[in-house]
C-alpha cells in the first residue's frame, strides 16, 4: 500500500479529506501511472484533481500544472483505478470476534464507529467498491448514507445477513439467519430483499447442519426471480458443498474448496455456467506472520484510526499467530509449498475458463481493511 495510490481513492479523499482546507487544485506529480485499459503506462505522470474530482491525467509534457495548484509529489510510486475487493466484513476489524474488545464496541453506535473506520481504510488502500459478504443491516444504512454523502467510504455491495440452515444447539450468530425447509428458505430470501440487501450469500459448512439440494435451489431461484445474484461459501476442503453450490445453480463460490476439486469436470460445469470464484488461501493469513514477512503488525492508517483499545488487541492477535506460525513450522508445515500449491490450483481454475475475482476477506482473522 505505501507504493500504490489509487486513483479514485485520491480523488475521494485528495481534496475533501486528505486536504480539508485546500481550495486550489491538487496535483499529483511524478507518479507512473496504470489507467487499467491495457496501455503502456505513463511515467513521469500528472494528475489534476479540482473540486474533488479528476479533471485531467497525462504527463508532465501534456498536462500542465494550474497556477496556485497544491503539488503532491509521487514520484516512486504507483497511481492506479480504484479496486474492487469482492470479499469483505466490515463489522469485523481483523480479530476472531468483536467480543475480544471490551464490551462498550458491542453498542450499535461504537460498532458503526468500527464499520466507518473500516470503509474509510479500505478507500485509502486504494479499494473504491467493496462487496461485503456477512453484516447486519448496519452496513446496509452505512451504504445508505455512502451513497448519500454524508459520510466517507467505498461504494458498498452488501449481503446482510448470511443464510444458513437451522441446525439444533448451533451457537446463534448475530450475521446468520437461520431456515428450515425451502418455504421458509425462500421466505427469508424475501426478508433480505425487504432489507434491501444487493445479493444473497448461503453459507454451506459441516459445521452446522448442511442444506438439501431443494432448500439451496430454493434459494437460488428466489433471489434469482427478484434480480438478485447469490453467492456461497464453501468450506474448505469441502468437495461435496461445491457440488451442492453448483447443482443449486449458484452465481458464485467464495474461498477455495473447488481449488481443490479431483473432479475437473465440475470445474469446467462452473465455468460453463458462468460461475464466479474468490479463491483465497486461509493459510496466507499465517504466512503474513513469517519472520521478516510483516513487520509492524497494524499499518500506520489503523494505528491512526482505529482507537488504543482496538489496535492493542490487534497486536495481541498477532502475537499470538506469530506464535501458532512458529509451532506449525516445528511440525513440518511449509509455506512456500502451500503458496506454489495455491499458484497451481488457481492456474488449473483459470485454463477451465473460471472467472476469478479479487477479494481479501478484510475483516477475518488478522485481515485488517485496508492491508491487503
Amino acid at each position: 500500500m505505501n507504493r500504490v495510490i489509487g486513483l479514485a481513492s485520491i480523488a475521494l479523499l485528495g481534496a475533501s479529506q486528505l486536504f480539508p482546507q485546500q481550495k486550489a487544485p491538487l496535483c499529483i506529480t511524478g507518479a507512473i501511472i496504470i489507467d487499467g485499459r491495457g496501455g503502456v503506462p505513463l511515467t513521469d505522470g500528472v494528475v489534476i484533481i479540482e473540486g474533488g474530482r479528476m479533471t485531467r491525467v497525462g504527463t508532465k509534457d501534456t498536462v500542465s500544472i494550474p497556477t496556485g495548484a497544491r503539488v503532491l509529489d509521487a514520484a516512486g510510486k504507483f497511481l492506479l483505478p480504484g479496486l474492487i475487493d469482492t470479499h469483505v466484513h466490515l463489522e469485523e476489524v481483523g480479530l476472531s470476534d468483536v467480543g475480544e474488545l471490551p464490551a462498550s464496541w458491542e453498542s450499535p453506535e461504537r460498532l458503526k464507529e468500527l464499520v466507518l473506520i473500516n470503509a474509510r481504510l479500505d478507500l485509502i488502500g486504494g479499494i473504491t467498491t467493496v462487496r461485503d459478504l456477512g453484516s447486519t443491516e448496519l452496513v446496509l444504512r452505512v451504504r445508505d448514507e455512502i451513497n448519500a454523502g454524508k459520510v466517507v467510504g467505498p461504494r458498498i455491495v452488501a449481503a446482510g445477513m448470511q443464510l444458513v440452515k437451522k441446525t439444533p444447539g448451533a451457537t446463534k450468530v448475530r450475521m446468520f439467519l437461520e431456515f428450515d425447509g425451502p418455504g421458509d428458505a425462500q421466505a427469508r430470501v424475501r426478508q433480505l430483499a425487504s432489507m434491501g440487501v444487493d445479493l444473497i450469500k448461503i453459507r454451506l459448512t459441516h459445521q452446522r447442519s448442511v442444506p438439501s439440494l431443494d432448500e439451496v435451489r430454493a434459494i437460488v431461484s428466489e433471489a434469482h426471480r427478484l434480480s438478485l445474484r447469490a453467492t456461497v461459501h464453501t468450506d474448505v476442503p469441502a468437495g461435496d458443498l461445491v457440488r451442492l453450490a453448483i447443482e443449486a445453480g449458484a452465481d458464485g463460490i467464495e474461498h477455495n474448496a473447488a481449488l481443490r476439486l479431483k473432479d475437473g469436470t465440475l470445474l469446467a460445469e462452473m465455468a460453463r455456467k458462468g460461475m464466479t470464484l474468490m479463491a483465497g488461501s486461509g493459510e496466507f493469513y499465517v504466512q503474513r506472520f513469517e519472520d521478516g514477512g510483516l513487520g509492524e503488525p497494524v499499518a500506520a492508517e489503523a494505528s491512526l484510526l482505529f482507537p488504543e483499545d482496538v489496535v492493542s488487541a490487534l497486536r495481541r492477535g498477532a502475537d499470538t499467530l506469530r506464535k501458532q506460525t512458529a509451532e506449525m513450522r516445528r511440525s513440518g508445515w511449509n509455506p512456500k509449498q502451500v503458496e506454489a500449491r495455491f499458484v497451481r490450483e488457481t492456474e488449473r481454475a483459470r485454463k477451465a475458463g473460471i472467472l476469478l475475482v479479487f477479494g481479501t476477506d478484510a475483516g477475518a482473522y488478522m485481515a485488517i481493511h485496508g492491508d491487503e
